[in-house]
């Protein structure tokens, strides 16, 4: 039976990479979509099994349009989406300098916004006369420098772009950050396909989403003091607007472990909303690989 996943495109990029270390190649069939809203859509018109996004990356922090959408999807009655959070990857991010021309000719360098804050160093090197141009995609970028026929074009991408466009790599492992990792959520309406886990520990995470009440002093104190009173560890809390109202915000918490029945009764008395976005296994080996 073969897997349909969507994911953020095109072929290439870093979130493609996260399909097959999720998925593999076999028995899958790949939707590259244009934008994380279609990957939202895809799933949740069932026209695919799973959808892979972008959720967060270790040197610039959230991937705002797939918090407001979980925000958007989750919190909207109207929509009554039944997918959920079901699994997550970690890819290790190494960007790399292709280019068909040698690094003298170089005029113009392509790549994804998010990707010049991680290889400043590197840039500095660089003549300033050089222009930078956004794209979609590092992905993108590639496939752009690739159809360059004067050669005096480059993009900073993946060791996978290289290999799918025939770029050659001028210059290895530019990022600032050689631990620059991006975590990928998996979304889907069953457990992906499990992964031999012998010898690894692994443990169930929670994902939550909630909005507090309204001019209640302490209310977010109140609640993670509940979590505090069980023995619950948080492992992260970041907000975003709830476009509810100007300066209201939902959280996003994660916690380890399942949260019980009565823990949860007693956090919804706290809260506006409250979501369980999902409940997923993590690789605590990869955990402390990070550290």
């Amino acid at each position: 039976m073969t897997t349909k996943v969507a994911f953020l495109g095109p072929e290439g990029t870093y979130t493609h990479q996260a399909v097959l270390q999720q998925f593999g190649t076999d028995n899958v069939e790949i939707s590259p979509q244009q934008s994380i809203g279609d990957c939202f859509q895809a799933i949740n018109t069932r026209h695919v099994d799973f959808a892979v996004v972008p959720f967060e990356n270790s040197t610039n922090g959230q991937v705002v349009f797939t918090y407001d959408l979980l925000r958007d999807w989750f919190l909207e009655e109207k929509k009554q989406c039944q997918f959920r959070i079901v699994g997550e990857q970690f890819v290790s991010i190494h960007h790399n300098l292709l280019s068909n021309g040698s690094l003298k000719e170089i005029e113009t360098i392509y790549s994804h916004p998010q990707v010049w804050t991680q290889v400043g160093g590197y840039l500095s090197t660089l003549p300033k006369n050089i222009t930078r141009i956004d794209v979609g995609s590092t992905s993108k970028a590639a496939e752009l420098v690739s159809q360059d026929k004067s050669n005096k074009s480059a993009a900073i991408s993946s060791l996978m772009s290289s290999k799918l466009y025939n770029l050659p790599i001028l210059k290895a492992n530019i990022e600032d950050n050689v631990t620059n990792t991006t975590r990928f959520l998996i979304l889907g309406y069953n457990d992906p396909p499990a992964h031999d886990t012998s010898n690894q520990e692994v443990r169930k995470v929670t994902s939550v989403m909630f909005t507090l009440p309204n001019d209640d002093p302490g209310a977010l104190c109140d609640v993670l003091v509940q979590f505090k009173e069980n023995g619950i560890n948080l492992t992260s809390i970041s907000s975003r607007p709830a476009n509810l109202q100007p300066w209201q915000y939902v959280f996003f918490i994660e916690t380890v472990g399942k949260i019980n029945t009565n823990v949860l009764k007693s956090i919804q008395k706290l809260c506006r909303d409250i979501v369980i976005l999902g409940e997923f296994d993590r690789n605590w080996r990869f955990d402390q690989n990070q550290k």
